[in-house]
């Protein structure tokens, strides 16, 4: 999770902290060039912790066996885990890691925005939507250690619809990367946009089975 930097020919510094969404205001780049480096380094430092190989050393928020269904608070943070929510489970099921001929979705482990989204009526609906963040990691436990499998992360999108429109909220998930029987940690964060100064938002995790083509 980045913070970027941009610098224009004229001498000015800007921050985004999401896309579409947010610009900070331009300020002289002059003598204070060094210290914003020191900010923008800093804010990186602190996105960093929020998810990746780090929230391996976290206690669990919550436990299961064979899968996954939780449902956050608005506000979390775990510590190792910077404003994320770290779930483990053990003996992970068959149901949920499999994907048989005419699925249309295969055995699935979900983390998705479960957060108030923008309305029509807002007339920032589409930034807003497309701000929002949800990111995971996949840890597998290999004798007394997790060990980091994947990172995924996803932004909402604003969909027009005839005279209005809609806001799909962020998802990820785990399919493949999980085999039946094995011990698994999803650590997750809802954000209303991409930063480590967002504030989380509720998301909710599941282990689903697969969907089968209607016929």
């Amino acid at each position: 999770m980045n913070t970027y930097r941009i610098v224009n020919g004229l001498g000015f510094v800007c921050f985004s902290v999401a896309a579409l969404a947010f610009a900070g205001c331009a300020v002289d780049a002059g003598d204070d060039d060094s210290l914003l480096d020191d900010v923008v380094e800093e804010d990186v430092d602190q996105a960093e912790q929020a998810m990746g190989v780090e929230c391996a050393n976290a206690a669990a928020t919550a436990t299961f066996v064979g899968g996954i269904n939780y449902n956050s608070p608005q506000t979390y943070n775990t510590s190792s885990c910077y404003k994320g929510v770290v779930l483990d489970v053990s003996s992970y099921s068959s149901l949920y890691a499999q994907n048989p001929s005419g699925s249309v979705f295969p055995g699935r482990t979900t983390v998705e925005w479960a957060d108030s989204l923008p309305a029509f009526a807002d007339p920032d609906r589409v930034a807003k939507c497309e701000s929002t963040y949800v990111a995971a990691d996949l840890f597998e436990k290999v004798g007394s250690s997790w060990v980091h499998k994947i990172s995924k992360e996803s932004l909402g999108s604003w969909t027009p619809f005839f005279d209005g429109g809609f806001c799909a909220g962020p998802a990820v998930s785990f399919s493949s990367e999980m085999q039946a029987g094995k011990t698994y940690r999803v650590s997750a964060t809802a954000r209303s946009y991409k930063g480590s100064s967002a504030p989380t938002r509720k998301l909710h995790v599941e282990s689903l089975q697969p969907v089968k083509e209607p016929r």
